[in-house]
């Protein structure tokens, strides 16, 4: 459903939504596969895993080269609206965080990161 409906944010593909995981492990997997399927975008899923969040945001290598957007950079952002921080490589980034109750501030909040 994530891959169907993407959000064009100023020309940029925004796949986004909230997943059902059972770890941070599995949460990883989706966003390799969304970042596979969706050719070239940005995607973040966020999952509430154990009580907690779990944010992975990828990022298409088109856009990492001309636009400059990072994953590691675009998930420290939405992990500080749910308490937490995060990181991780240019196409690739995890973070977690503690209030579940701002999942869907975080990613209403996404675009604005774009």
């Amino acid at each position: 459903n994530i891959i169907n409906n993407p959000e064009d944010v100023n020309g940029v593909k925004v796949f986004k939504g909230k997943v059902a995981a059972a770890n941070m492990d599995e949460l990883k997997s989706m966003g390799d596969e969304l970042r596979a399927k969706m050719n070239s975008g940005v995607g973040v899923l966020i999952s509430e895993i154990e009580g907690k969040v779990g944010i992975v945001a990828v990022v298409s290598d088109d856009l990492i080269k001309e636009k400059k957007i990072l994953s590691g950079n675009l998930v420290k952002e939405i992990a500080k609206i749910v308490g937490g921080s995060g990181g991780g490589r240019p196409h690739l980034a995890t973070a977690g965080g503690k209030d579940i109750s701002k999942i869907n501030d975080a990613l209403d909040s996404i675009s604005k990161f774009i």
